[in-house]
Order: C-alpha cells, then sequence, then structure tokens
C-alpha cells in the first residue's frame, strides 16, 4: 500500500519551490548540467522519477522522444497536462525499460539505495548510455535536522534517511563496474554529483 506523500511531493509548485530553497535558486542549473551531456543523436530519451518537466520539454523543444516514469500521481496529472508521455509506475516493479538513446534519473537514487543492482542493470538493458546527478551533500546528514529531512523525504514509499555522500555513491560504481560491464566519467562534483555511465562494448 502507497504511503502518504511528503508535502514537497503533493504539489510541482510546491515542489519547485522547496527545491529552490535547498538549491539556493540552483534547482533548474542541475537539469542544464543534465541536458548539457544529451548528444543530438540521442533521440529517445528516457527519464526515470522525473518529477519535473524540464527534460521532458528540452525533448519537445528538440523533436526528441521523451518518455518519463514516477510514483507519484501528481507529477504525472501535470506532465499529462503538458501533453507528455508520463506513466505513473514504481519502476522497482518493472521487469525492463523501454530501449533509449539514453537513460537519465536525477536526484533520485537514494530512493533505490537497497536494489541498485537491479536498478542500474535494467537501465543498461534500456539504453548504452546512463546520466546519473545525485546529491551527495544532504540535508539528512544533519545532526539535528536529519530527522526533518526524512520526513520530507518520503516520495510514497514511506520515511528515508539514507543518503549518498561522494565516496559512498563512487563505491557503489565501482562496485557494479565490472559486474555490470560498463565504465564511467565524473562530469562535476558540487552539490550533486553528475556522471555519465556508458556500456562497454562487448
Amino acid at each position: 500500500m502507497t504511503e502518504k506523500v511528503s508535502l514537497v511531493y503533493k504539489n510541482i509548485f510546491i515542489y519547485r519551490i522547496i527545491i529552490n530553497i535547498l538549491y539556493g535558486l540552483k534547482y533548474k542549473k542541475r537539469f542544464e548540467n543534465v541536458v548539457n551531456l544529451i548528444a543530438n543523436k540521442d533521440q529517445k530519451i528516457l527519464e526515470l522519477c522525473f518529477g519535473d518537466i524540464y527534460i521532458a520539454e528540452f525533448a519537445k523543444n528538440n523533436n526528441k522522444i521523451w518518455t518519463g516514469y514516477d510514483i507519484n500521481q501528481n507529477f504525472i496529472s501535470f506532465a499529462k497536462k503538458g501533453g507528455y508521455n508520463a506513466i505513473n509506475k514504481d519502476i522497482i516493479e518493472l521487469k525492463s525499460f523501454p530501449k533509449s538513446d539514453v537513460c537519465i534519473i536525477i536526484g533520485s537514487l537514494y530512493h533505490f539505495i537497497h536494489d541498485l543492482e537491479n536498478i542500474l542493470t535494467k537501465m543498461l538493458e534500456s539504453s548504452s548510455k546512463v546520466i546519473i546527478s545525485e546529491p551527495i551533500k544532504n540535508l539528512s546528514d544533519h545532526r539535528y535536522i536529519g530527522f526533518f529531512a526524512k520526513k520530507l523525504a518520503n516520495a510514497g514509499k514511506g520515511d528515508e534517511q539514507l543518503r549518498f555522500n561522494e565516496h559512498s555513491f563512487l563505491d557503489i560504481l565501482n562496485k557494479y563496474k565490472d559486474k555490470l560491464s560498463f565504465n564511467y566519467k565524473i562530469v562535476s562534483i558540487d552539490r550533486d554529483i553528475l556522471v555519465i555511465i556508458n556500456k562497454n562494448e562487448k
């Protein structure tokens, strides 16, 4: 049964306000950084746990095909009103993801911290190119406000306090890169770490 979501996930406009506060008004910049990694030849874009529609808007404006998955019906409804192919589904429940030229997940990998091999496997089966932007400096790490950060992080599956830092995130990639046959490049490290993953050619 789906849990009640946190306030931040109940409305796209509330979501934008809160995330902008957390990101020091640089919220949109995280999407721009990802867009810069999407090549002209990347026609089919798959975005997991999309939340907002910045990548979808980019795809539409550049004649690309965007498909987005999210568990949050509020975000799905907002995207559909804009005419975007948004699908309300928990990606853990999917046996596979649609084929794409690039598979993207922004700020949401921590939701699957206990099932990362599964998620990474399906992403790499979907596309030979994967872009991940993940927060590595988090309020939940704070001694006093971690409890409240955890409460804000309920996207529909309960409170979540576990987050990545730079070392734990890179440890995960290094743990699975040989097993899942991929290599990765760190594009930038700031509030978020941005990496591009390429499947090794056989």
